[in-house]
């Protein structure tokens, strides 16, 4: 097990990565305000050593960086997990860390795991073990027009990611249509 190290430091020493897949709506953001004001940071920053980009904790470094009470409530500081890792390695932390709990934006994950393929670091197996994402579903992520050739009522997407055309899941309605996070029937 790694020892975890949180470093205190000035929020210029970071930057969103434009990698970055998660999105969140504004009424998690509001959530996740109050809970920055009323309890601080209760996870850190988690980001590369090297060029500090943030691979965990951008919504909450928005935040921080734009509410000036947020910020003064902390002294201008941010706790942050410094990683060692190269960017393939932080796309992969990334998604991991993400995947469960935010909604994934489909081409932005596309654009990252057919990057991490093509690195040839990464087999189908390590994209199983990593994110649970089986053959199918990496099948998907590696076609660059995503699921507008896939039969989508037939397919079974991982809950982690909605697409952003897909069946509303409600009873008679059949055709797909666009549709924004969150959703109700995911």
């Amino acid at each position: 097990m790694k020892e975890i190290k949180i470093e205190w430091v000035g929020a210029g020493s970071l930057v969103i990565p434009t990698w970055k897949t998660t999105y969140t709506i504004r009424p998690e953001l509001l959530v996740i305000s109050s809970s920055l004001m009323q309890h601080g940071f209760m996870h850190p920053i988690h980001a590369r050593r090297e060029t500090g980009e943030i691979i965990d904790g951008s919504e909450r470094y928005n935040l921080f960086m734009n509410i000036s009470e947020i910020s003064e409530a902390h002294g201008n500081l941010i706790p942050v997990v410094f990683h060692d890792c190269d960017q393939l390695e932080a796309m992969m932390m990334h998604v991991q860390l993400n995947r469960g709990k935010s909604v994934i934006v489909a081409a932005k994950l596309s654009k990252i795991v057919r990057e991490m393929k093509r690195s040839g670091r990464y087999t189908n197996q390590d994209f199983d073990d990593m994110l649970c994402m089986k053959s199918d579903e990496l099948s998907l992520m590696l076609d660059s027009s995503l699921i507008k050739v896939r039969k989508i009522k037939e397919h079974n997407y991982a809950r982690a990611w909605v697409p952003i055309e897909a069946p509303s899941g409600k009873e008679g309605i059949s055709k797909p249509f666009f549709e924004s996070p969150p959703n109700a029937d995911r």
